[in-house]
């Protein structure tokens, strides 16, 4: 071990004493009802868009090390890619001093593009702590010029604006310190650790990454822990961890990445609220159980200047109608500059993604999975979203002879009109199904919305008629994840 990395281990190892009595005398809270785990659960059904946020002392490299330059790939991951010394990445934190970084201007961005909610990477794989830890002081108000702690400024002003904040927490991977060999992942440093056993990941998840979720519970009182893990924890290890979060704030949501990146073998999985699909997965079709998806505007989450592979506006407004039609959440990346900027390809994409949120969010915020089954086309040219006693169609292709038709579609419709504008449309219905006469041109350059108002949904038209209360083998639509 390097002397620079045992200093600054050996300094939080000395704080774990009041954690740990606390964290092993508690009692497991009770088992929890279906009514509490919907009350938890329900400002998530309604926002269906929220902010990812991967920001750390990885985004002054930005993807390029010494004379290696990536334009592609997760540059957060180049301390391992690079297999960087502890020594001479943890000099990365004395450059850190993100000057320009203003919490309320990052929410307000993502306010204005119709998101609810916010994810901060609290701590990704290199093992840096973007919160003021008392464990370590690696982190980034005690061991960078910025001296401010930017999760505490995140939090108060997602609360500001109404938004709900989360933490993302890497615990299964750190490679600032000593885990063992890994699983079959090999994702553990072995370079700084070659001689590094399995005892050392027991012994970092409950001296540190165990106290350290405790820490963002009781400082920053999260409405969700997002985790990204491999499989590392045992069992007993991943109880342990969702018996604490529940006891320290029962309302915190729980993503499936507790316990691994590979898909539940039964839905509802255990120990989470929601699962989380693979890094710009969208799952197949709706699956009876909520599940989030974690975008990326380029193909890294962390900053890279070189990466101009940006998802446009429109494909950005086509995601989010396909997972919200699919019954998901889009959880949508920045990876913000080490100024503390979020890039302006990110800005100007959520700004137009906004304008069409403002006409048609309605169809997004609390909507549910479509209930037309196989009507809606498979080549995206249009989805559904449904709430109760409306049904939302997204057009993404206008048809040229202003006639559109949902073909089987049963129950009564009462009216329909666009939401940009709110024209009302004429409709013919039969034992066919519902067609619609629409104006020549399509209202939105991106995605027109029709809304249908229903008298009641048709008994074939019920989409999931309750969720999921018994455990299901999980559904062949969720492929195996990669891990990352």
């Amino acid at each position: 071990m390097k002397q620079a990395c045992q200093k600054w281990i050996l300094a939080g190892t000395l704080l774990l004493a009041p954690l740990l009595s606390m964290a092993q005398t508690a009692t497991p809270p009770p088992a929890e009802t279906k009514e509490a785990r919907d009350a938890r659960i329900a400002w998530w059904r309604e926002a269906r868009f929220g902010m990812f946020i991967h920001w750390g002392i990885y985004a002054i490299p930005g993807g390029t090390w010494k004379d290696k330059v990536r334009k592609e790939g997760y540059s957060e991951w180049i301390m391992f890619d690079e297999k960087i010394p502890v020594r001479e990445y943890e000099r990365l934190a004395g450059k850190f001093n993100p000057v320009k970084f203003d919490a309320q201007a990052w929410a307000g961005i993502a306010r204005k593009a119709g998101m609810k909610y916010m994810v901060l990477t609290a701590k990704h794989h290199d093992g840096f702590s973007m919160f003021q830890s008392g464990l370590t002081p690696y982190n980034v108000a005690d061991g960078t010029p910025f001296k401010r702690d930017v999760t505490r400024e995140l939090s108060d002003a997602c609360q500001a604006t109404g938004m709900r904040f989360g933490c993302y927490y890497s615990v299964d991977r750190d490679w600032y310190r000593p885990q063992g060999p890994g699983n079959r992942y090999k994702q553990a440093n072995v370079w700084d650790y070659p001689d590094s056993k399995r005892e050392d990941f027991d012994r970092y998840f409950a001296t540190f990454a165990k106290p350290q979720v405790v820490e963002l519970l009781e400082k920053y009182r999260p409405d969700l822990l997002w985790f990204d893990e491999i499989d590392m924890k045992t069992d007993a290890q991943v109880e342990d961890l969702y018996q604490t979060i529940r006891r320290l704030r029962p309302e915190c949501l729980i993503n499936s990445r507790i316990q691994g990146c590979v898909p539940p073998k039964k839905i509802p999985p255990p120990h989470c609220d929601y699962l989380t699909s693979g890094d710009n997965e969208i799952l197949e079709k709706d699956i009876g159980f909520e599940w989030e998806n974690p975008g990326s505007m380029n193909t890294s989450y962390g900053y890279n200047p070189n990466d101009h592979n940006w998802v446009s506006a429109a494909g950005i407004v086509s995601n989010l109608v396909e997972i919200v039609s699919k019954g998901g959440n889009y959880l949508l990346n920045v990876g913000p500059t080490p100024e503390g900027l979020i890039p302006q390809p990110c800005i100007d994409r959520l700004a137009e993604v906004g304008d069409w949120m403002a006409v048609n969010g309605e169809a997004i915020h609390g909507a549910s999975a479509s209930v037309l089954g196989d009507a809606a086309p498979s080549d995206g040219n249009w989805r559904c979203t449904t709430k109760p006693g409306k049904i939302y169609l997204h057009l993404f292709k206008w048809p040229a002879d202003g006639r559109f038709a949902v073909p089987g579609l049963q129950s009564k419709v009462t009216k329909a009109w666009l939401l940009a504008g709110r024209k009302e449309l004429k409709v013919e219905q039969s034992a066919t199904g519902v067609s619609l006469t629409l104006p020549a041109e399509a209202p939105d350059k991106i995605a027109s919305v029709i809304c249908l108002e229903i008298a009641g949904l048709h008994a074939n038209e019920s989409g999931r008629a309750q969720e999921n209360q018994d455990e299901q083998p999980c559904p062949e639509v969720i492929q195996p994840f990669p891990s990352r």
